[in-house]
């Protein structure tokens, strides 16, 4: 079952973002996939935003330099009609991937990416509210408010993945 959690978020994804016509252009550079994380974080709306997302999302299930579990109950709250889905579940898996690549003496360390993975995902989300107050949605309002102190840290372990069966 846990790899259910893994393996159908990412075929959605691979679905959603048009994986076959864009695989010819698939870079191997983790420093662009970083880079891309924080360019998506801050201007989840840009012009060039859905080419770097999907280009993102296919280099982190192609390479073998950097590999994720994405964990859906942690965003299990997220109503299926929010139009931002994709974007928000997209933007947690490159998240925990550029987490890993730019922290080499932590990449087996799948409570720390889950988290910089949801971090970065809020982050976004905040970006696009800025940008387009209609974004808005309780339960990423909720886990912005969580994000500080220990209730942050108590959701992601009574939603990750782990154990889980």
């Amino acid at each position: 079952m846990k790899k259910i959690y893994t393996i159908i978020p990412a075929v959605m994804l691979l679905i959603l973002f048009g994986a076959a016509s864009a695989s010819s252009q698939v870079k191997d550079e983790p420093g662009t996939l970083i880079k891309a994380a924080k360019f998506l974080e801050e201007k989840p709306f840009d012009k060039d935003a859905k080419n770097i997302r999907s280009w993102a999302i296919i280099w982190v299930t192609q390479t073998d330099k950097v590999g994720v579990t994405v964990c859906s109950l942690l965003l299990s709250g997220l109503n299926d009609k929010y139009k931002y889905n994709p974007e928000i579940l997209a933007q947690y898996t490159i998240g925990m991937a550029a987490f890993k690549l730019s922290n080499p003496d932590r990449t087996k360390d799948e409570d720390a990416a889950q988290v910089a993975g949801m971090k970065s995902a809020l982050i976004a989300y905040q970006a696009m509210v800025k940008e387009q107050p209609k974004a808005k949605n309780p339960f990423l309002d909720d886990l912005v408010t969580k994000r500080v102190g220990d209730s942050w840290a108590n959701y992601v372990a009574e939603h990750n993945c782990k154990g889980k069966k």
